[in-house]
């Protein structure tokens, strides 16, 4: 194995052809020799005996791995780490789930740091997980009083220019 994700990507491929409907997060290969290959616990209705042929034909896609571990991963645990890893990076977020998956649409006007933060936080998720269960999209939106206007009183009331006040929530 030369590179992580192009052996991911190369066993990806087999895996959609000849096994369309696995619901699966991604291999890990901390230890290339006993590569782990992590299923959905929940979207699966293989047997152990279907199992143990998968990773039996998984053993031989890899010749450099001894044995091929399957792991039943939680559905919830997935969606609840990436939850979680958003909610600790202080990124605004919405959840929306879907058939087969969940989308985690990270929304607002954010700074260069915050848009850093974001993707380093999803990088490491994918690392991690994979992204067929768990998505991730950034909507981000302008602020367009950014740089034009003053905000003067607790009351929030901008003044755009000389005598133009603009209220932005109702009086």
């Amino acid at each position: 194995m030369i590179n992580e994700n192009e052996e991911n990507k190369r066993i990806s491929i087999w895996l959609d052809t000849y096994y369309p409907q696995l619901a699966y997060y991604r291999i890990h290969f901390d230890e290339p020799r006993k590569p782990v290959f992590w299923l959905s616990r929940q979207r699966n209705t293989m047997s152990k005996k279907e199992l143990e042929v998968l990773s039996q034909k998984l053993r031989a896609l890899m010749p450099y791995a001894d044995s091929v571990n399957i792991t039943l991963m939680d559905d919830v645990t997935a969606a609840g780490q990436a939850e979680a890893g958003l909610k600790q990076q202080a990124l605004p977020y919405s959840r929306r789930n879907h058939k087969g998956g969940v989308t985690f649409v990270i929304q607002g006007a954010l700074d260069d740091v915050e848009i850093l933060r974001a993707r380093q936080f999803v990088d490491s998720y994918y690392r991690t997980w994979g992204g067929r269960y768990v998505q991730f999209a950034i909507e981000l939106k302008d602020d367009w009083l950014k740089g034009r206007s003053f905000q003067y009183g607790a009351e929030g009331y901008i003044k755009m220019s000389p005598g133009h006040w603009y209220f932005p929530s109702p009086l």
